[in-house]
C-alpha cells in the first residue's frame, strides 16, 4: 500500500463504529477463550450417567491453547467480566447504527440470495467481474447481519445456564439446562466461524479496510469491486484476478 493523504480519501467509518469494533474484538477473544476453559471443566453435555444425542466429541476437551483463564474459577471470572463488556459495547454499537442510520448498510436487501450467489460465483471463478456493491457486498451484509443475532443467542443462553433457577422460564425455553448449554456452545462456534471468515476475507480481499477501521477513511480505488479482487489472487502484481493476464496498476 502506498502512502495517501486525507485529501485522497473519504470518510467510511464513524469513530463510534471503530471503537466498538475493536472493543468487540477484545471482548469476543476473552469470552471465547474463557468459555472454552469453563467447558473443559466438564467437556460434555450429558449429565453423569446419561447420554447426549448431538455432540460426537463428548468427553473431549477443547485444546488448551484455545482456552484462557488458567482454571475453572479463573475462566469464570474472565468470562463474566468480558460478558458485561460485550453486552454494553454491543448495546452502544446497535444504538448508534440505528440512530445514525448505518443499519441500512448492514441489513440484507431485496434480492439478497441472488446477489450472494453472484458473489460466490465470482469467488469460485465462475464469473469474471466483481458484482456491483455498495459499502458491503451481499455476503458481507449477511455475515454482519447474522453476528448480532448470534450474539443475542449467546447472551440469552448464557443467562439461562448462569441462573437456571432464577431464570427458569428462559432455561426451559431453550429445552432445559443441558440443551441451553449446548446451544450456547453451538452459538460460540458460529461466532468463531463468522469471525475467522471475516478476518480471512479482510486480509485476502480487502486489506485496505483495516486502515479504514483505524483511521475511518477509505479510497474508492481500494474497493474490491474496483480492483476486481478475489482472495489473494489480486495481490499478484500486474495481474487480473479474473483472467490472470496483465491489467492496469492497482490502487495508489
Amino acid at each position: 500500500m502506498e502512502n495517501t493523504t486525507a485529501a485522497d480519501t473519504r470518510p467510511r467509518h464513524h469513530w463510534v463504529v471503530r471503537v466498538t469494533h475493536w472493543v468487540n474484538v477484545l471482548a469476543v477473544v476473552l469470552m471465547t477463550g474463557s468459555g472454552f476453559r469453563i467447558f473443559n471443566a466438564y467437556p460434555g453435555f450429558a449429565r453423569k450417567g446419561e447420554t447426549f444425542c448431538c455432540y460426537p466429541f463428548e468427553g473431549t476437551p477443547i485444546p488448551a491453547w484455545m482456552t484462557f483463564g488458567g482454571w475453572l474459577a479463573g475462566g469464570r471470572n474472565w468470562h463474566f467480566a468480558a460478558m458485561w463488556l460485550l453486552v454494553l459495547n454491543g448495546l452502544i454499537y446497535l444504538a448508534f447504527i440505528y440512530l445514525h442510520g448505518e443499519w441500512r448498510d448492514l441489513v440484507p436487501r431485496r434480492g439478497h440470495v441472488r446477489d450472494s450467489w453472484e458473489m460466490a460465483k465470482f469467488y469460485l471463478f465462475l464469473r469474471k467481474t466483481h458484482p456491483r456493491q455498495g459499502k458491503h457486498n451481499a455476503l458481507q451484509r449477511g455475515a454482519y447481519f447474522a453476528m448480532p443475532i448470534v450474539g443475542l443467542l449467546l447472551v440469552l443462553t448464557g443467562l439461562a445456564i448462569w441462573k437456571p433457577v432464577q431464570l427458569g422460564v428462559l432455561t426451559t425455553m431453550f429445552g432445559g439446562y443441558v440443551w441451553a448449554r449446548y446451544w450456547h456452545f453451538v452459538a460460540t462456534w458460529l461466532l468463531v466461524l463468522l469471525s475467522v471468515v471475516h478476518v480471512f476475507m479482510v486480509l485476502a480481499v480487502d486489506p485496505y479496510s483495516i486502515r479504514a477501521m483505524v483511521t475511518g477513511r477509505y479510497k474508492d480505488s481500494w474497493s474490491p469491486e474496483t480492483r476486481n479482487a478475489r482472495p489473494f489472487v489480486h495481490l499478484l502484481p500486474g495481474r487480473d484476478s479474473a483472467t490472470g493476464v496483465d491489467r492496469q496498476p492497482g490502487p495508489s
